[in-house]
């Protein structure tokens, strides 16, 4: 499924956040039951329309998920081939995720860590988005993966 189809739109890594929910209130009402009960258009197709402009809303409103389809649609099997990342940046992210661990929630070392790994987040997002203009599916592919890694660590330095 193509998420930039679904909602009409070019590929892109940045969207409009109020078009974007703004057309995903237009789709959803156009692929409700109930504005279709007395038309006799088959329920089962507008079901499954719904379901794949919600599919596609929660792809298209998180900048990762929607760097990753678009990584993946202009590269079919990019994000599987570059799945393996380098050994130095799996023991930087070992090594980070082991500080997050041991590192308490409410302390400034937590909010410094927070801070670096905003950056390294900015950082990949930056990275990506050169990737992605220069045509560098592979690198763009990569760097959707070594973020998951520093999402997990700020999420898990959240928890």
């Amino acid at each position: 499924m193509d998420p930039f189809a679904v909602f009409g739109m070019p590929p892109s890594l940045d969207v409009d956040k109020a078009w974007l929910e703004a057309r995903y209130l237009e789709l959803s009402r156009a692929s409700h039951p109930d504005h279709h009960a007395s038309s006799g258009v088959d329920a089962v197709a507008l079901l499954a329309r719904a379901a794949e402009v919600n599919d596609s809303y929660r792809i298209l409103r998180d900048p990762w998920q929607r760097a990753a389809r678009l990584v993946e649609l202009s590269a079919p099997g990019v994000l599987s081939r570059r799945k393996t990342l380098s050994p130095d940046f799996l023991d930087d992210a070992l090594e980070l995720a082991e500080r997050v661990a041991r590192t308490p929630r409410a302390s400034t070392e937590a909010e410094a860590l927070r801070a670096r790994l905003d950056e390294l987040l900015a950082q990949d997002w930056r990275e990506l988005q050169r990737a992605v203009a220069a045509g560098e599916w592979d690198a763009a592919a990569t760097r959707v993966h070594q973020s998951r890694y520093h999402d997990k660590a700020r999420r898990d330095l959240s928890s």
